[in-house]
This record gives structure tokens, sequence and C-alpha cells, in this order.
């Protein structure tokens, strides 16, 4: 049996006994001025110029601006919901806006004053709680505690872990005056136990205070010598009196620039404005070098880019904000982690205690959030990667201040009672909403009917095995695309390394490839259309009361196979355009063929990732519906004559209105419902192949 080893308890090392907090503790500063708390001060004066303020609002704006969520992942769904009401968030997954609270905390607020700590090195807040009427301690404010007002900071000599603070208004307390427990406190930089943490504005000190000088330098150079000295000379052969040179020098100091300016000089004197003689250094040059100075240290140099005749390039200004942007999501992530440690924590520990699962605040979108237009709107809709689902026609009219709609919205389900197809008169035109609600009750044929075509108890498994196998497809992809994505980066690179860009419109990937991802597209399609067609045996025994063979035919098995070889050659096709535009964004006379095939490898790479939305998985998607549909329709063809089908689009969530009306229609055959559902889709449907309706059998007319 292995010997375990005694795991250690308690710490035997100091991190400094002085404590980094007090006055003398910033050991490693050789600045008096920005020994703490005398930093604080100084600090306050640098936000204030003109760059360093840009610089500022550079980093704050950005991070404010991100997407800022409350994820509940592995936590009771109340204890998430009361951490995200406390802390003003919105719960990651849920689009639907929330009530606000008349008290409590506003996130953006407290990030706009959290985001401080960038300047001074750290900032604080106080927590206070309220509790309702349900016995649950929520969060009604954060108390901001700034800078300035903290005259001490106590650490753990042991752990460095921090104890409290002391403010100015309270001294002589041998105790912190506000413990730990009841602060929040965000530090940026923290070294040991030195919470005051480090400035992002420190690095710029030195250049900071010598542009200040330099301004009233360049002031007084301006002022001085802009408009010349005026100067009083004797004239040759005089020998003025003392009183005749104190007037002479009146005379010159009174003398001033202007549009009515004038003077007459003493009599054996002659006035002279002279200009600064020889060469001197040049300040404002200084000033634009010691501004890039400060820019560079917080790594915004592309602020920079076209100035003085600095005009860089594309790909040099991309690498400068990508180096930026990796600053700005280390802040973010180090933001979220202490509103989760010090606020999401304690709130849970007030209420359910220290062993509950506690909600992460999470950050995403740092400097990416991008506008919506109506172009890049179409783009995503046509991509399939939105669908046109009310919520997004609201956000739409509401964004753009278009009217509301007027009537019901596409998607609600039709209120009328529908009638047997034999009783209905044929539509001129079934896209055309219903007029009404049908006049009198129903008749005991109606509800007999609607009875009968009930949709299946399977509905829901059929939702959720199309759904598992596009998951299962997309996953697969992500992994077996590597290869198309190498293959056609290089085969891109390569034409904009001939010149040749006409190349890139047309170009080739190894049948191999296509076939192997073809074959692999097949064999799952394959699987679901047998497992479906399993499912329906089961509902045609139920409801005809006939079993029948569950097999797929071999004649469906050649179909699903086109099928994949026509899907992967779409997306092929799909990726392949991406790769040319994203090449075309980027041909250049600065750009090599090497950053072509990387940036376009990178850019194909996020395709196959995107597993939830978009081209890639809306194409296998489509695919899975066709493959289940198909099994159901080979088990349908083996169900005796005179067996009807009904219409179920109970699975779409964002059913369009025609899908809407074909809810519940019923068909006297197979041949009539496969022509308006062709591959198990509603040929009228305006979601195309993301129609999610089905067909089911139920018995013939009179019964079994």
């Amino acid at each position: 049996m292995a010997t375990l080893t005694r795991p250690p308890l308690r710490p035997i090392g100091v991190v400094d006994e002085n404590q980094y907090g007090t006055l003398i503790a910033d050991v490693y500063e050789i600045i008096p001025d920005l020994v703490y708390p005398h930093s604080v001060d100084v600090y306050a004066q640098m936000r204030r110029d003109s760059r360093l303020a840009a610089v500022l609002a550079g980093y704050t704006l950005q991070l404010r601006r991100a997407q800022w969520q409350l994820d509940g992942t592995g936590c009771r769904p109340e204890v998430v919901q009361l951490v995200a009401d406390s802390m003003g968030l919105p719960i990651a997954g849920r689009d639907e806006p929330t009530g606000l609270r008349r008290r409590g905390v506003s996130w953006d607020g407290h990030l706009r004053a959290a985001l401080h700590f960038l300047t001074f090195g750290h900032y604080a807040f106080e927590l206070v709680a309220e509790i309702g009427d349900d016995g649950k301690a929520r969060l009604a404010a954060l108390a901001e505690r700034i800078p300035q007002s903290i005259s001490g900071i106590h650490a753990d000599p042991k752990t460095g872990d921090l104890l409290g603070v002391d403010q100015a208004a309270v001294t002589g307390m041998g105790a912190p005056q506000i413990p730990a427990e009841r602060l929040v406190w965000y530090c940026h930089e923290r070294e040991g136990s030195a919470w005051q943490g480090v400035s992002l504005l420190r690095p710029s000190y030195a250049a900071w205070l010598t542009k200040r000088e330099m301004i009233r330098v360049a002031a007084i150079s301006h002022r001085r010598w802009g408009a010349g000295v005026p100067v009083m000379e004797a004239e040759p052969g005089t020998n003025p009196t003392p009183a005749q040179m104190a007037e002479a020098q009146r005379m010159a100091s009174a003398a001033r620039a202007g549009d009515q300016s004038g003077a007459a000089a003493p009599p054996g004197f002659r006035l002279r404005v002279l200009g600064l003689s020889g060469s001197v250094p040049d300040t404002l040059a200084f000033l634009e070098f010691l501004n890039r100075e400060m820019a560079s240290s917080v790594l915004m140099p592309h602020l920079d880019l076209g100035q003085g005749g600095n005009g860089g390039s594309r790909a040099l200004g991309a690498t400068f904000v990508d180096s930026w942007m990796l600053a700005l999501e280390s802040i973010a992530e180090n933001v979220a982690d202490t509103a989760t440690r010090q606020i999401a924590e304690r709130i849970v520990s007030w209420n359910w205690g220290d062993d509950e699962p506690v909600p992460a605040v999470t950050v995403s979108g740092v400097g990416s959030r991008r506008e919506v237009t109506a172009e890049s709107l179409q783009l995503l809709l046509s991509s399939g990667a939105l669908s046109a689902d009310p919520g997004l026609e609201r956000w739409v009219r509401r964004e753009y201040r278009l009217p509301e709609r007027v009537g019901p919205e596409p998607s609600a389900r039709t209120a009328t009672r529908r009638r047997p197809a034999a009783d209905r008169t044929p539509d001129t035109n079934p896209d055309e909403p219903d007029d009404g609600e049908d006049e009198g009750e129903p008749s005991e044929e109606e509800m007999r009917v609607e009875a009968a075509a009930t949709p299946p108890q399977d509905a829901e498994r059929l939702a959720a095995d199309h759904r598992q196998a596009t998951d299962a497809a997309a996953r697969e992809w992500s992994t077996a695309s590597s290869a198309l994505v190498a293959a056609l980066a290089a085969a891109t690179a390569a034409e904009v390394a001939s010149g040749m860009l006409v190349g890139l419109a047309a170009v080739q990937i190894p049948q191999g490839i296509t076939a192997s991802l073809s074959a692999g597209l097949a064999a799952r399609m394959i699987r679901l259309g047998e497992q479906s067609a399993r499912r329906a045996a089961r509902e045609a025994r139920t409801a005809v009361g006939v079993d029948v063979d569950a097999g797929l035919p071999d004649d469906v098995r050649d179909y699903l196979t086109r099928v994949a070889q026509t899907t992967v050659g779409l997306i092929v096709n799909g990726y392949a355009a991406g790769a040319a535009r994203e090449a075309l964004r980027l041909v250049g006379p600065e750009v090599d063929a090497e950053e072509v095939e990387e940036t376009v490898r990178e850019h194909l790479a996020e395709l196959s990732e995107a597993r939830n939305r978009g081209f890639v998985r809306g194409h296998l998607s489509a695919a899975m519906a066709t493959a289940q549909a198909a099994g159901r329709e080979a088990v349908f063809d083996r169900l005796p004559e005179g067996t009807r089908y009904a219409v179920s689009e109970v699975n779409d969530r964002n059913r369009c209105g025609p899908c809407a009306r074909a809810d519940g229609r019923i068909y006297d055959s197979l041949a009539d419902a496969l022509r308006d559902y062709p591959a198990g889709k509603y040929r009228r449907c305006l979601g195309g192949d993301r129609c999610r309706g089905f067909l089911y059998p139920i018995p013939p007319e009179g019964g079994r």
C-alpha cells in the first residue's frame, strides 16, 4: 500500500512582515510620489491628461460594452434567479427581458465605477443586503469606498489574504474598520499582499511628468517668441543719459503686437523687433514622442497610426489591436472572477450556506460586438443561423422603428377547429390566413376527426432523435473536416501566390476528402432512418392495428447516400466560397500567401466548430430531417390501402403561418400527403428545409 504524504495545513512562511497595505510597504517603488497612498492623488491627476484619458476610455468603454451574464450551469434555478436579480445581470441562455427592480444593483453602473481600479490599481465596494418578505437576503447596494478615503489596508502576513481596510474618517482602530467579508475588492496586478495593486497608468508616469513640463515650455516659447521681442537701440554716435535709457526701456516693455499697434522712439533711439535666432529643440515633436510612449506602455500603439506622418499598414494595425484585445479579455475575466467570488458567492452563502453551487459571472464579446444591420440580418437568416421567429420580428420592428404588427403573429396557433378534408372547400390560395372562426358548434364528425388526429406520443421523441443525430453529425464534422480545411487553405494560398485570383472561384478539392465526409454523413443518416422506421412501425401498430416490417429498403439507403453526397457538396462549396471571400479581403501588396493560408484556416475552422447554429449545422439538420422522413415513409408505404395520414407541426417551435394552418390537416392517402410533404417537409413552409412537421397514420374512415 502506498504511503500517503501529510498535506500542509498551515503556512510557515510570510508574505511581508510590514504588510504591503501600509504606507512604507511599497519596497519596490522608488518614486516617493507613487508610494501608496500618495499614488492615489498622482493617478487622479494623470487620468486628466488627454492621451491617458483616451487610453482609459479605450479600455473601460470596451469592457462596459461587452456581454456580461450569469451562467447557472450546475446550479438550481431559484439560486440563479436570486443572484441574477440581486446583481442586475441577465441569465445566460434567456433572451426575454426581466422586470426592473426599484432597489438593488445596476450592473452597468457598478461596472462603470469598478473599472476605476485600472486608474488607481484598486477600487472597493461595501456589500449591503436586505431581507425580503420570503426571508431571502438580497443585495441592496454596492456602496463605493473610493481609494481617496482609504487610509490603511490590512492583509494576513502569513497568506497575504485581505483582512479589511481603514477609512480616513475613523482613525486609531486596531482592527480593520470594514472587514474583508463585507468588501468587494477589485485589484489590478496584485503582488503578494499588495492589495493596492498597480495602476494601468504606472508605466506612463515618466512620460506624463515630462510631458507636463514640456507643455509649459511650449506655451512659454510661443508666448515669448511667437511675436518677437522689442529692442531699443541707440543710434551710432549718440551717448544717451541714464534717464534716456530708462525711457527707452519703458518704451520697449510697453510695445505690444496688434493690428493697431505703433510706437514713437525717443530721440537718438531706433526700435527693432527681434525673433529667436538659431535652432532650438522641437518641443511639439518631443510631445508626440511622449504620447507614443504612453500609448505603447498600455499596449495601444494603434492610437498613433496615421499621426505625424506615421501611416502604418493594415496588417500592423491588426497585430497591435490583437495584443490589446488579449489585455482587455484578461482584465474582463479578472473582473468576472472577482464578481463571482466576492458578490455571487456571498449572496448564495447568505441564503443557502457554503455547500451550495454558485453561478458564475461570465463575459463575452469583449471588443467584438457587432452592430446588426439589415444586410447582416438577411445573411444570418439565409444561412440558417437565425430563424424568422416572432421574437426576432418584434426586435426588428423596435430597432428600426417600424409599426407594430396588426393581427396575430405568423407563428401563433390558429384557434379555429378544422373540418375534415372531405368537407373543406378547396383553397384557391392556401397561404392566405383563415377568415375567422368557423360558424356554429363543431359537429360530432368534426370532433371525432380532431380526436383521431391527435399527434402520437412519440412526437417529442422524434424531435429528440433529430436533435441528437444532428448534434452527433456536427461533432463528427468538426473532427473530420480538418483535412478539408487544410486543403482549402493551402489551395487558396497557392492561388494568391500565383497572382491569378480568378482561380479562387473554382478551387479544386481532392475527391478522397469529399468521399470520406459523404460516407460518414450517409452512415449517420441511415442509422437515423432505421431508428425512425422502428418508431413509425410502433405508431402504425397502435393507430391502425397492423404489424409491418420496420426494415429500411435498399433503394431508401441508396437515396439517403445520394442526399448525403449532395449535402456534403453544398457544404464544401460554401467552405470554398468562404475561403475565397476571406482571401480577397486580405489580398494586398503587404500580405503574403502564408498569412492568407493561416487566416483562411482559422476562418474555416470556426465554421467547423459552429455546432449550435450556422451554415454547417443548418445543412446537417436538413439532411437528418430527410433521413427521418424517409424511414417513416418506408413503413407507411407498407400500410394497408385506406390508411389516412395527418400532419403535426407541434415540434416546430418557430412555426410560420402556412405550417400553423397545415397543423392537423388529414389526407386520405399517402400519395396525397407526400404531394404536400415531399422529403418530410411542407412545400409551402417559409422556413424551407428547416420545417419540422411530420406525418403520422390514423385509422381509415369509419374505424380500423
